[in-house]
């Protein structure tokens, strides 16, 4: 059985250090718009390596608050409130519900890092456990070693496990598939510059469409 705090380092090395000298980048390159040869303020400098970073692992474009689930609830409507603050709005369903507590914590500890001449909007702590419950009870529904089998069982597997843990593939029907995994292939690219090719985005559907099918 694999280590799993080995197999989570691992997966934070191959998903975080790309995101984090990206962020690097950004902020060298935005550097040019200074007068040249005057060093920026230190204050300055960290929050522009603050801002990089973040910026390259946003959630993707095109969620509403109509999107999130139950979204006339008070965890929808903070979420609403105070994510959309500094990137697009995230659904519940990119993260597990083991992933979001860590998540949010980063999230926060970016928030705080960004209190004063930002303005940004900061959740109370009654707020941010609303936000947390929301989150976790409206997550991602991993298989863990339950996926059932099917063709390219193997592929899905590999190609979804990359950035996340393993969707339980009855969590949505074929049509929400079709969009969900569109999503994620944008993602993916934008995130980690790669892609899925038709062929294999077929055979991840043709998993699905398969399992959709069995009687449970």
């Amino acid at each position: 059985m694999p280590n799993r705090s080995l197999t989570s380092i691992t997966r934070w090395r191959r998903v975080s250090l790309p995101l984090v000298f990206a962020g690097l980048f950004c902020c060298c390159e935005n550097r040019s718009e200074d007068s040249p040869g005057e060093p920026l303020p230190q204050s300055d400098v960290r929050d522009r390596l603050l801002l990089a970073s973040a910026k390259v692992a946003l959630p993707p474009p095109g969620v509403s608050q109509t999107d999130l689930p139950d979204p006339e609830s008070a965890g929808a409507e903070l979420v609403q409130q105070f994510c959309r603050t500094c990137h697009d709005l995230p659904t519940p369903l990119i993260h597990s519900a083991t992933d979001w507590p860590r998540v949010v914590r980063r999230m926060w500890l970016r928030m705080d890092g960004l209190v004063g001449e930002h303005e940004v909007s900061i959740p109370a702590s009654a707020e941010r456990v609303v936000i947390l419950r929301y989150l976790i009870d409206n997550a991602l529904k991993v298989s863990g070693a339950a996926l059932p089998p099917g063709p390219n069982r193997a592929f899905f597997a590999a190609s979804c496990g990359r950035c996340h843990d393993l969707p339980d593939p009855r969590q949505y029907d074929y049509e929400a598939w079709v969009a969900v995994i569109q999503r994620m292939v944008e993602r993916l690219e934008s995130m980690l510059g790669e892609t899925l090719t038709q062929s294999e985005n077929a055979m991840v559907l043709e998993y699905l469409e398969t399992i959709l099918e069995e009687p449970r």
